[in-house]
């Protein structure tokens, strides 16, 4: 079972950052639970359901509001995209960033294998 760690652009930049969020990306991200990845859609369990005609664009890549050397464990050692978060922007205009499978002790996640799924999906 594949798990997620997301929020929203506004809630994050709406957190007040402090030492743990900059420890733990779990505590900078807002929701979390099962990540569900169909043909048609992505369901993060407990927070939203986003169908692929949804989304304008996506990106994995570090930038200012979220970035993967703003945790603890990508300031020690350099993982390359596997540690960056991905960023969906949604015809509606709302920004979600999220990690599938963020691991706190590596800094590793799924999330190069999945953006390149989404992207395929997303591009056709």
């Amino acid at each position: 079972m594949d798990k997620y760690i997301a929020s929203s652009i506004e809630e994050i930049c709406n957190e007040n950052k402090n030492i743990m969020t900059r420890f733990n990306a779990k505590n900078l991200f807002k929701h979390n639970g099962e990540f569900v990845l169909s043909d048609k859609y992505i369901e993060f369990k407990g927070y939203k359901t986003i169908k692929f005609d949804e989304i304008e664009d996506i990106s994995l890549e570090n930038d200012d509001v979220v970035s993967s050397v703003n945790f603890a464990t990508q300031n020690r050692m350099v993982f390359g995209k596997s540690a960056r978060p991905i960023r969906l922007l949604l015809k509606n205009e709302e920004i979600i960033y999220f990690y599938v499978n963020w691991n706190i002790l590596t800094g590793l996640s799924s999330n190069k294998k999945i953006y390149d799924i989404l992207n395929d999906h997303i591009k056709n």
